[in-house]
């Protein structure tokens, strides 16, 4: 996936053949705009206001209690960005949105969306962590921080859409009963992996702040009975065991890879025999290949963590040095950039 530009027309298609166009202003500047025009529309309650039914500006202004004349050019900027679509004065949620943008869809986003405050003012200091080296470090805030809510809620989002993939990919073995899932947050994968294999039970480990919101996605979707949740930090924490398979989900990148050997020899004393370890995570490209948009993610991470995106090289390295082999490495499609590596131990 790259970040781009797309013409209009033959003028702007000519002007990027020739590089007559400051794109790295074009770059800074409209995704600044875009992407604070579709936070703005979901926390003004835009998209939740179409989703009930189409409405002129004065109606949506009235509805919502905005400024007529602010309303207007925040629509006409949604439609800009292929959110909203307008027919005789009327605006509704586009079609290609309306999945996403629809709080009653099952593929509803707006929670990241809204997120995306947070982590806008987390992007505030990328200056300063660049400069001396020291990241936000999200994983410090005390557990009663809002910024946990906001953070596991958005998470969980964006972990329905990708679950029932990430399922189906992960083989346990026969009889499967018991399930670790480290630093799983909301829980989601480790159910959707314990609804398509009965009998399977599942633990989720994280740190307190993210187990309270954890716990009540799972309340909500009545799944408690297969999903629990338990304070601990990974790298401290006593695993227990033996379980049949453990997954290490979005965690590798947090952690230096001295802390990545460790914390895997740790998983490998508490699986099981024949037991499956699942870890989903993004992996840097070679350095040779052409860039993308995804250098952007381990910038993200050294940001949020001070940590780094590993290449598929670096990871072998970590299992291997924990008694683990790689069984399948494979890419998910509903999760960008993202790659499932299936391991045992040897």
């Amino acid at each position: 996936m790259r970040l781009g530009l797309k013409a209009d027309n033959l003028i702007e298609r000519f002007a990027d053949w020739f590089n007559l166009a400051p794109q790295p202003l074009a770059h800074a500047f409209f995704g600044m705009m875009a992407a604070r025009t579709l936070m703005a529309g979901e926390r003004l309650g835009i998209f939740g206001a179409l989703a009930d039914g189409q409405a002129t500006v004065e109606e949506l202004a009235a509805r919502l209690k905005l400024a007529p004349e602010g309303t207007r050019a925040l629509l006409e900027a949604l439609e800009a960005c292929e959110a909203v679509e307008r027919k005789k004065g009327r605006y509704r949620l586009a079609d290609r949105a309306r999945r996403w943008l629809d709080p009653r869809s099952s593929q509803y986003v707006g929670g990241f969306l809204d997120f995306n405050y947070t982590q806008w003012e987390w992007w505030g200091h990328m200056e300063d962590a660049v400069r001396t080296g020291q990241a936000v470090d999200i994983h410090q805030f005390a557990p009663e921080d809002p910024r946990w809510r906001s953070y596991i809620l958005a998470m969980y989002q964006m972990a329905r859409l990708s679950a029932p993939e990430v399922a189906r990919a992960i083989p346990l073995p026969r009889g499967a009963r018991r399930v670790l899932d480290l630093g799983g947050a909301h829980g989601w994968f480790a159910a959707e992996l314990c609804r398509r294999n009965r009998g399977l039970t599942a633990t989720v480990l994280d740190l307190e702040g993210s187990v309270r919101v954890g716990r009540e996605v799972i309340a909500q979707a009545q799944l408690s009975h297969l999903v629990t949740h338990q304070e601990g930090d990974v790298l401290t924490a006593e695993l227990g065991g033996p379980y049949d398979g453990v997954l290490l989900f979005q965690v590798v990148h947090h952690l230096s890879p001295a802390q990545n050997v460790a914390l895997l020899r740790r998983v490998r004393a508490a699986l099981a025999p024949k037991g499956t370890l699942a870890v989903l995570e993004y992996l840097r490209e070679d350095v040779e290949k052409p860039p993308s948009a995804a250098p952007l993610i381990g910038l993200h991470y050294f940001l949020t963590s001070k940590a780094a995106a590993y290449t598929p090289a670096e990871l072998e390295g970590f299992l291997g040095d924990a008694g683990f082999r790689i069984e399948s490495a494979r890419p998910m499609r509903h999760v960008p950039l993202q790659t499932l590596v299936i391991a045992r131990a040897e």
